[in-house]
């Protein structure tokens, strides 16, 4: 397993990018996973990637804190890598579809960097993804395209 290190970094040049997180050693694997998604959750908090770097041997992601955006409260917290499809709506709480839990992020990598997924004969458009640290889960926001799949009987 290659690890790496890796700098969440607050987007705001006047005060030249403050850092945020910082990790010493991470599963790169995970660096990726993490590249790949639109928010970012830690402490109660919901941040927005704006960017990410390669700097000389440290990934850096970039990010905006999101005060419109909010923590699912009551949801349920893993205690191994879990990713979350939830049925995206707009203002309204994203209703949980299924929960698959893997045991490497490279698995995770295979729907993050997906931008349409197959559920039992259902086709979905990946609307945005995030990883909600506090809850240890990546979470996909979808929504039905309105293709549906013949199924084998």
């Amino acid at each position: 397993m290659a690890f790496s290190k890796l700098e969440y970094r607050i987007n705001d040049e006047e005060n030249g990018f403050p850092p945020l997180y910082h990790y010493k050693q991470i599963d790169r694997n995970e660096v990726f996973c993490r590249r790949l998604c639109d928010y970012f959750i830690k402490d109660g908090k919901v941040y927005r990637q704006t960017s990410s770097l390669k700097e000389d041997g440290l990934f850096v992601i970039f990010v905006e804190e999101d005060h419109e955006e909010e923590i699912f409260l009551h949801a349920k917290t893993y205690e191994h890598i879990a990713i979350e499809i939830r049925l995206f709506q707009e203002n309204e709480p994203s209703s949980l579809l299924f929960v698959f839990e893997v045991n490497r992020h490279e698995e995770a990598l295979e729907y993050l960097g997906s931008d349409f997924v197959k559920f039992g004969e259902y086709e979905y458009k990946v609307i945005s993804t995030e990883i909600d640290e506090d809850r240890s889960a990546y979470v996909l926001y979808v929504g039905l395209t309105g293709y549906q799949y013949e199924t084998n009987q």
